[in-house]
């Protein structure tokens, strides 16, 4: 594949990518949806965020590890109760991360 051809499909596939992305946002301002699709809507967020962290947390090397020493878990742990408490992203990030470095360096 020359140079041209590979620029010329990273173009296509921009265009595409950013038509296919546009037209939910145009669609979804200019038509009246179903009361039920925006309420759904605002569980997205959660469960991509679920979906993200808890395998991270949770799973290491293919296998399952949930125990007081997982440090991920233990931290994790942690930051949920710091963001419960406070609602505070940063505070909840600042004492989450200190308590794994502090568990992963002792």
């Amino acid at each position: 594949m020359s140079n041209l051809q590979l620029a010329i499909t990273v173009i296509i596939i921009g265009i595409g990518t950013f038509l296919f992305r546009f037209s939910f946002i145009y669609l979804y301002g200019n038509l009246k949806l179903p009361e039920w699709i925006p309420r759904a809507m605002r569980f997205v967020p959660p469960a991509v965020l679920s979906a993200l962290i808890f395998p991270a947390i949770l799973i290491k090397d293919e296998v399952l590890w949930m125990s007081p020493q997982n440090p991920r878990l233990v931290a994790g742990l942690v930051a949920i109760i710091v963001a419960w408490k406070t609602k505070n992203l940063l505070l909840t990030i600042a004492i989450g991360l200190g308590i794994f470095w502090l568990i992963t360096f002792i």
